[in-house]
C-alpha cells in the first residue's frame, strides 16, 4: 500500500521527533550555509515565508541590499527542492505548502547550542567559565598554602560561591533574553 506524498512525510517526522536527532543528523543539517541561515532566521524573526527566507538569505549571501533576480530564484528553488523537505523529513521545521510559511518545531531546539552566536568583542560563556574557574582554583591553591594570608580559605569559597552563582543567573537571563 502507498501513501501520499503528505501522508509519508507526516508519519516520517512523527518518527523522527520520537528520538532525538544523532549528532550525525544535527552536523548533516549544519554544514550548509543555507540550512544554518534558515535556522537562524526562523529562531531570531520567527515563522516565515520561503519567499522571505530566500530574500533574506540572498542579501546576506550577495552582501548587497538588493541582490539580482536571479540569485533570489536560484535560492528560492534550492529552499523548496532541497534544505526545506531534508530539515521537514528531520522534524526540524514545518513547511506549510498552503500559505507557504516555514515555522520551527521543538525538534530545533537541538541546535541551539551550536547556533550559539558571539558578538565582535564577547566571549563564549563556556571560556567565561572556564577563566572564571581558572581564577577560583589558582587563587585557592595561594590560599591553601599560605601566600595569600589576609582572606581565610572559608571566606575565599563562599566568594567563588557567590561568583559562579552569579555569572549562572547572568548566563540564565542572557538565555532568556536572546531567546525572545
Amino acid at each position: 500500500m502507498c501513501l501520499p506524498a503528505e501522508s509519508r512525510f507526516n508519519t516520517q517526522r512523527t518518527v523522527q521527533t520520537q528520538s532525538q536527532l544523532s549528532k550525525s543528523d544535527i552536523f548533516g543539517v549544519l554544514q550548509n550555509d543555507r540550512r544554518r541561515l534558515v535556522l537562524e532566521l526562523l529562531r531570531i524573526q520567527g515563522n516565515q515565508s520561503v519567499r522571505s527566507l530566500s530574500e533574506e538569505i540572498a542579501r546576506i549571501e550577495s552582501q548587497d541590499e538588493e541582490p539580482n533576480r536571479g540569485v533570489r530564484k536560484s535560492i528560492y528553488v534550492s529552499l523548496l527542492q532541497t534544505h526545506i523537505p531534508k530539515m521537514e523529513n528531520m522534524g526540524i521545521v514545518a513547511y506549510n505548502r498552503e500559505q507557504d510559511t516555514v515555522e520551527l518545531l521543538p525538534a530545533s531546539q537541538e541546535f541551539d547550542i551550536y547556533l550559539e552566536t558571539v558578538n565582535k568583542g564577547d566571549i563564549p560563556w563556556s571560556q567565561f567559565y572556564l577563566g572564571l574557574s581558572i581564577f577560583a582554583t589558582v587563587s585557592g591553591f595561594l590560599i591553601v598554602a599560605g601566600l595569600i594570608k589576609w582572606i581565610p580559605s572559608s571566606k575565599w569559597m563562599l566568594f567563588t560561591n557567590f561568583l559562579f552563582m552569579a555569572a549562572s543567573i547572568s548566563h540564565i537571563f542572557q538565555v532568556r533574553k536572546l531567546g525572545k
